[in-house]
Order: structure tokens, then sequence, then C-alpha cells
């Protein structure tokens, strides 16, 4: 297989259900044909060697407040879910692409990506605006300069506060940051030491919030020179004037190891390693994670260019990545508004994805939330089919699968597959469903439309992707 083979229809549905949230017949059938590089092309929205634009800067919407916070995450969750369920997927490229990009699947499927990398929770940020802004940068930055974001997140006011680095000085340092840094972030378990942890606690110390200001609290970073260890550290084996970010002549900089020195390699595996589980399959073999780290380092570690070879991967479009990913609950109820066209407001999200497991903006502990089979506990199960059955009367009201109760099983079975975009099922689901759709016929017809729409929803096909 090669980059240069044309894909089938089944190959551009699978494209883009991993690198957005599914295309529309008219989408698959637009990449159905071309290569398979000038489709990952289109998808990412520029080719090979092309400058990364930022991502589009969404703004700060009159719901994003301090002031009631509770609902105001619950309209973040409202909001994100929309836009994600609206994208449109791209089916070519710009000619010349442009500085700052339109939105796009990928970029939100990116931005969800790195809001579970570097899990920072409302429960304890309590600060909308600020969890806001963390969502809003990796949207912007997600796909560009690796060095470059880590640096933009280290001091965003979300992981100060989540990750405790705002009250961490000399003398009274707080290691939390920085052992979630190399554990979570960038190089993983069993790269550093307990003596790392605690150079690089040092290395952070100063850089910190505003805090309180009178009766306010103010999370903007600040960088305290005068609460900064500026005396010498061994990490990484190192002795040197290490600062988390340079801010004085004779320092060396934390981040800078991870991207370009002593750690790149190990950062480039941990990172490859992950975001090819995000869009490929979960047991990706070492030496695969080897070629993809040596493109990532090869290119500056641009995180375009990662996403590209992985997708460009043969493990990628072959058979042990297909359907081999769980939706996660924000993936499904993005699946559902999508496919529906049911309005998301009305959709109940918040309370729907707390029953499934995964609320947005607050991600269970540090490590985020699970991927694959970690989404088939029996309470996440649960969790899916009372929110479809929540959206039933819904979807009814709405007039999908209307007349579905009039036409033979198999023309049902067919408009309730087509609604959810189900062009390749197994046999089992197929008979399954033709054998509902008589039975319920017999005894009550007028609940076809309604139990259909809950039916394919909860088919194993529509779970997955």
């Amino acid at each position: 297989m090669a980059i240069s083979d044309i894909t089938s229809r089944a190959d551009a549905a699978h494209l883009l259900r991993r690198a957005g949230f599914g295309g529309s017949s008219a989408e698959i059938g637009a990449l159905t044909g071309r290569t398979r590089g000038a489709c990952v092309d289109a998808v990412m929205g520029l080719r090979s060697g092309d400058p990364v634009p930022l991502g589009p800067d969404v703004g700060v919407p009159t719901f994003v407040t301090k002031n009631r916070q509770w609902e105001a995450q619950s309209a973040v969750i409202d909001w994100w879910v929309a836009r994600m369920a609206a994208l449109s997927s791209p089916t070519t490229v710009p000619t010349v692409v442009p500085s700052v990009a339109g939105p796009s699947p990928l970029q939100e499927k990116m931005t969800l990506f790195w809001h579970d990398h570097f899990a920072c929770s409302q429960d304890k940020v309590d600060d909308i605006p600020a969890m806001w802004d963390q969502n809003s940068m990796f949207r912007r930055l997600g796909l560009g300069d690796f060095g470059g974001l880590l640096r933009a997140v280290s001091v965003q006011p979300a992981t100060l506060i989540y990750l405790d680095n705002q009250s961490n000085v000399a003398g009274s340092e707080q290691e939390n940051y920085a052992r979630e840094l190399m554990e979570l972030h960038t190089i993983g378990v069993g790269e550093f030491t307990e003596i790392d942890v605690i150079a690089m606690a040092r290395a952070w110390t100063g850089h910190n919030t505003v805090g309180w200001t009178g009766s306010e609290w103010d999370s903007t970073y600040v960088y305290n020179p005068g609460d900064h260890d500026h005396a010498n550290k061994t990490l990484f084996g190192i002795t040197a004037n290490w600062n988390g970010l340079v801010r004085s002549a004779g320092e060396r900089e934390v981040m800078a190891e991870f991207v370009s020195g002593v750690k790149q390699g190990a950062t480039a595996r941990f990172i490859s390693r992950k975001i090819f589980r995000w869009f490929a399959h979960l047991d990706p073999g070492d030496g695969l994670v080897a070629v993809l780290a040596d493109a990532f380092v090869a290119s500056g570690m641009r995180v375009d260019a990662l996403v590209r070879a992985v997708l460009s991967h043969d493990e990628f479009w072959g058979p042990e990545s297909r359907w081999a990913q769980v939706k996660s609950p924000t993936e499904l109820m993005v699946s559902v508004a999508r496919r529906s066209g049911l309005p998301v407001a009305d959709m109940g999200l918040r309370w729907n994805m707390e029953s499934m497991g995964q609320v947005l903006l607050s991600p269970p502990d540090v490590a985020g939330w699970g991927i694959g089979g970690e989404w088939l506990t029996t309470a996440s199960a649960w969790g899916r089919g009372r929110a479809m059955r929540s959206l039933r009367w819904r979807a009814s009201e709405a007039g999908l699968l209307a007349g579905t109760d009039e036409m033979a099983a198999a023309d049902a079975v067919r408009v309730i597959l087509d609604l959810f975009g189900l062009e390749e099922v197994s046999t089992a689901t197929r008979s399954e469903l033709e054998r509902w759709h008589q039975e319920a016929r017999a005894a009550a017809r007028w609940s076809i439309p309604t139990q259909g729409f809950l039916l394919g929803a909860m088919t194993p096909e529509f779970q997955v992707q």
C-alpha cells in the first residue's frame, strides 16, 4: 500500500471519521477515487511543506463569564459540540494557504485531543474565562509547532491553577506541575527520576498568577523573579541555571530540552504514540512509533507533520484501524447532532454526557479521559442508552424516520441506517433491525419511528469509528 493508492468509498469514509467527525455522502464521494495523499491534503487543508496557518480565533462569547459558572460551562459545552457537528469536511486544498485557517473538523479534533492531553478541570480551576482561553489556544496552535504550544500552555492560567504552579515559589516548591509536565505532557514514565522532579520544580518557581488583588482573584500569568530559584540545578544529568522559560541571560530553558535538546527523542516518541492512538488504533508497535517520531523530529517538531505521517501510514488505512475506536461521549453526541440535525441546545448535553462519563472542561484527573475500550464500561453503556432514549421523542417531533412504520422491513432499515450514515453494517445488525421492525409492525406500529431512532443510534457500527 502507498500514499499514491486510490481511495475507495470505504477508505474516504474512514478518513473523514478519524480526521473529523464523519463525512456526508457527498463529502465521501468527493474524496473517493483520489489518491490517499490528495485526500490527506484535503482534510488537513494544506500540502506537505506548506506553512502551517494559525487556527481560527473564535473570540470570547458573552456567555463566557465568571458569573454563574456552572451555566457558563454548560453553554461552552453546547457551543463546542454544535461547532464540531456543524463543520463541513473539506475536500479541496486552498491554492494559497492563508495565514489564519478557516474552521475545519480536524482543528476541532486536535483541540479535543489537546484538551485531553493537557487536562485541566473547571472543577478546580473555577474560572471559565481561563478554560475558554485555553481551549481557544489549542485551536490556534494545535497543528503548529509543538514547542510553541508547550511553552504557551505552561503559563496559561488554567494550567497554572490546575497543576498548582501558581503557588510554586523558591523555598516552598510545589512539584505537581513538574511531575505532570514530564509524565503526561512530554516524555512519559521511565524517562525521568525523582531528582529530576525536584530540579524541575525549582526551575518553575516564580511562574505564578497575579492572585488576589483586593477582593478579586486575578489568574493572569506573572513571572516573579524574586520567587524564582536562581541557583544551579541538576536536571537530566546536566547542571545549569535552569528556568522553565528563559527570563534572564545565562539561564538554560527546560522547554528547549523537550523539543530540541536531550529529551527531544523521548518527547517525539511519547507524542507520536499518543497521536497515532488518537487517530488510528490503540496498539502501535515500537518500530512504527520510531518512524513517526523520526518524521516529527525531522519537521522541527511540527504537529501537522506528525498528523500527516499518521494519516499517511499503511496502518492507518489498514484493517487494524477500521472500526477500531469506540466513540467517546463527545464524539457520539457530535455524531448524533451531525446526522440528525437536532438542535444541540435541546439535547440536554451536559446531563447526557455526564451519564456517559465525559463532561467537557471537567476531565476526571490530570491524566484526562480514557480511550477505546475504556468507554465500554457498564455505567457508560447504560449512559449511552439513556442519552439516546432521551432524544427519541425530539427526533420524532422533528419528523425523523416518519413513514418507516408503513414501509417493508428492508426499506425501513435502509432509511434508519441512512439517517446515521451507516453504509457499512454487518449482516447480523441488518437482520436484527429487520426482525425488530417486523415484530413492531405486528405489535406496536406507532413506536417504529421513535424506537428506530434509538436502535439506529445504539447499533455497534454507530458506537465505533
